[in-house]
């Protein structure tokens, strides 16, 4: 958090050109600290702002007592820290520590504003012109300060960040998953080094994105809460680190949790979020693509169609990011997948023939490109999808081609959603005359698959 704290403060100052920070500067810095850790209290984000240690805050506080003539209190680094931690100072104390940072008792987190929303908009102050001007001005040079972790390591670190994205796309979640975990260790404890602000904002970076990958992990598990969990720390983690592309992804991944949720106004809000952050390139595309799922789930099938062809003029623009292109791997949003997205998204609204189509399409596409971009877990998907189509449009044995490549995918491979779209495959075929046999192939598949391999492999790591 410190470290993060310090990124966030420094950005501000750069935009003051030297200038020193006025108390609506603090104030902001203050207000960002807290929307990306609001467990930590409001009192500890007013010092984090200011860049103070405690004991330097301690200091300050007695300067003040003694500029503006007011008896010093016995004030204890223990009871500091209490009021960090949420306990509440007496009216003297608190009266003191407005003071100190230019503020009032419910801005530190000491009392609670019942003001009604719209009297407070109205009540509130008209920027200074001044501070505008001071905070739109250049950034000052960027201070040299000693930093105890190598550039070789850092490249490391991001090398085999890159390595284990890719491999995610031919290998087994679940052993890469290990080496996820390990390697975001790795990350974490670097941060806790003196590192410069821009080794801070790489690993916070690197950070978050092995935070994205283990959320596709776990929604390959079937664990949606997790999954939700771990991108909304990718979210942060990018805002801490000012990368736009995983903040976008990782509202896009908090999107795919939602859809399979059921939660289809969340999903929608989650990607319009992101197209906020990124609306072009790949990253652009992905969003755009499940926007449109989401508002096919909704029934809005005009909203549904305009953003398939905004992620056509997305593609088209041609704009790429380092996280979408550079590091690519599960990270990347080929034509492939754009095609198996379109084909579920007109699934969802009643375009069988055409879902057939984007499926046949995104099918070829997988078959012709290199293997390491060649997503099994995205082909299952999209042949998941085209068995439910043929059933659809009446044909049966379009469904029995579709799956039978996948009866032959080994378990470790057998993801939680393609076990659920399967089996509404499988109720459909159950009901077609001579449709019995597949069916019963298909519940046996599902009753084997990754969701039950975790538990043995977590019990062997305790071993």
């Amino acid at each position: 958090m410190l470290s993060a704290a310090t990124i966030i403060r420094e950005r501000a100052l750069a935009d003051l050109h030297g200038l020193p920070a006025t108390a609506e500067v603090v104030h902001r810095i203050a207000e960002e600290i807290h929307a990306c850790w609001p467990q930590a209290s409001r009192f500890k984000c007013f010092r984090l702002a200011q860049g103070w240690t405690v004991e330097e805050a301690i200091e300050r506080f007695h300067g003040m007592c003694d500029r503006e003539g007011v008896k010093r209190r016995g004030l204890t680094e223990r009871s500091w820290r209490e009021w960090e931690a949420g306990a509440r100072p007496d009216r003297e104390y608190t009266d003191l520590l407005c003071r100190l940072f230019e503020t009032g008792p419910v801005q530190l987190g000491f009392a609670r504003d019942y003001t009604p929303e719209h009297l407070r908009a109205r009540s509130a102050p008209q920027p200074d012109p001044i501070t505008l001007a001071a905070d739109e001005a250049g950034a000052h040079a960027e201070q040299a300060e000693t930093s105890e972790l190598g550039a070789g390591a850092l490249e490391r670190l991001r090398a085999e960040v890159v390595w284990v994205g890719r491999r995610y796309v031919w290998e087994s979640p679940l052993p890469l998953f290990v080496e996820m975990r390990a390697l975001q260790e790795r990350t974490r404890k670097a941060l806790d080094r003196r590192v410069h602000p821009g080794q801070a904002s790489e690993l916070y970076f690197l950070t978050g994105a092995l935070c994205g990958l283990m959320a596709n992990v776990s929604m390959d598990l079937g664990r949606r809460i997790p999954a939700d969990t771990l991108a909304r720390a990718a979210w942060t983690y990018g805002r801490v680190a000012g990368h736009p592309s995983l903040m976008g992804w990782a509202r896009g991944m908090q999107s795919q949790v939602a859809l399979w949720d059921d939660r289809y106004h969340d999903a929608l809000g989650y990607a319009e979020d992101g197209l906020e952050h990124l609306s072009a390139g790949a990253g652009g595309v992905r969003l755009h693509m499940l926007r449109a799922r989401a508002c096919a789930m909704l029934s809005r099938r005009t909203d549904a169609l305009e953003s398939l062809r905004r992620a056509e003029d997305a593609r088209a623009a041609g704009e790429g990011d380092e996280l979408h292109d550079e590091m690519a791997g599960e990270f990347a949003f080929l034509p492939a997948k754009q095609h198996y997205y379109a084909s579920v998204t007109r699934l969802h609204l009643g375009d069988s023939a055409k879902a057939i189509e984007e499926g046949l399409t995104a099918l070829d596409l997988y078959a012709r490109d290199d293997a390491q971009n060649r997503s099994y877990g995205c082909e299952a998907m999209a042949r998941a999808h085209l068995v439910i189509a043929h059933l659809l449009e009446d044909d049966p044995g379009g469904a029995d081609q579709a799956v039978a490549p996948l009866l032959a995918l080994p378990p470790e491979r057998r993801i939680s959603s393609l076990a659920a779209t399967l089996d509404d495959g499988r109720s459909m075929l159950a009901a077609h005359p001579g449709g019995e046999r597949t069916a019963r192939q298909i519940e046996s598949f599902c009753a084997v698959g990754l969701p039950q391999a975790a538990p043995a492999l977590t019990e062997g790591n305790r071993r």
